[in-house]
Order: structure tokens, then sequence, then C-alpha cells
């Protein structure tokens, strides 16, 4: 008879690593700095580039004097909570199990975060576009005109 051996102090202590890793980890979930929009044309219209897609996304998310608020992104964690904590628990499982690393989990968690956000984009028909918006975009849907902020929403993980 030949005994075998496995060294379960190794597994141990790679998801002991991993879970120290992940005590001061993040995922940023947003228009992340330094992105602006591009030159594009639609029709007879041209988007400017280098404006700053944060303050776009921002001037839409809280309005201002011309633009009426229509939140996004506040909604958009606050309405799936429950699908945001399932899949941290999730991911915080499988890191303990041994099946997935801090980051490839803060990855997934990312990418839904950013697929949450832009589902709410695609999703707001309230307040409405102005008449004078809807003439000159000729379209009705509000937050979304060349598409560029809604192919901004990115996610970033940070691992400290």
């Amino acid at each position: 008879m030949v005994a075998s051996f496995k060294d379960y102090a190794k597994k141990y202590e790679q998801r002991m690593a991993e879970l120290e890793k992940l005590a001061n980890s993040y995922v940023l979930i947003g228009f992340q700095e330094g992105s602006v929009t591009k030159s594009q044309v639609k029709g007879k219209r041209r988007k400017d580039p280098g404006k700053s897609m944060p303050k776009i996304a921002a001037e839409n998310e809280f309005g201002t004097k011309t633009i009426p608020a229509r939140p996004f992104m506040r909604t958009s964690f606050d309405e799936n909570r429950q699908v945001i904590s399932n899949a941290i628990a999730g991911e915080y499982d499988k890191i303990l199990e041994g099946t997935s690393t801090v980051k490839k989990s803060l990855n997934l968690i990312g990418l839904l975060g950013v697929d949450l956000v832009q589902t709410k984009i695609r999703a707001i028909h309230f307040p409405p576009n102005s008449p004078r918006t809807i003439a000159i975009k000729k379209s009705s849907k509000p937050l979304i005109d060349f598409g560029q902020m809604i192919q901004s929403v990115r996610h970033k993980v940070v691992i400290v």
C-alpha cells in the first residue's frame, strides 16, 4: 500500500493571501477620469471632441439649469442592491473555495455594474426630452444621442 499526501497548508496559504488582497481592494464603476468625447458625425450634426465624459454624466445624473436630472447611476445600484449583494457573496465564496482570484472576481462584479448602469440608461424615458432637443436629435430618447456616454461606462479593478 502506497501512502499519499496532499499539501492542504499550501492551498490554505494561497486562499489567505487572496483574502488579504481583498481587504483593501475594490472596483470603480462609472465614467473614468480622462475619458472624453470623440469627434462624431450624425446626419448634419457633429459631436465635438474633448468634452469630459464624467462631467457629461454628472450633468445628466444630477441635472443643470437646462438639463433635468435623470439619475441613472444611483438608481442602477439602488434598484439592484440584492443582485449586487448576491454577486459579491458568490464571488467571495469562490475566492474562499480557491476557484477564483480577487482580480477575477472584482472584474466580474465590475462587468455586472457596467451592465446595470447601461441597462438603466437605456430604460430611462422620464423626464422626456424637450421638443427643441427632439427636433435637434430626431429622437425622443433621453440620455442617448451619439451613444458615447453609454459606451463610456467602464469599471476599474484596484488591488491594494
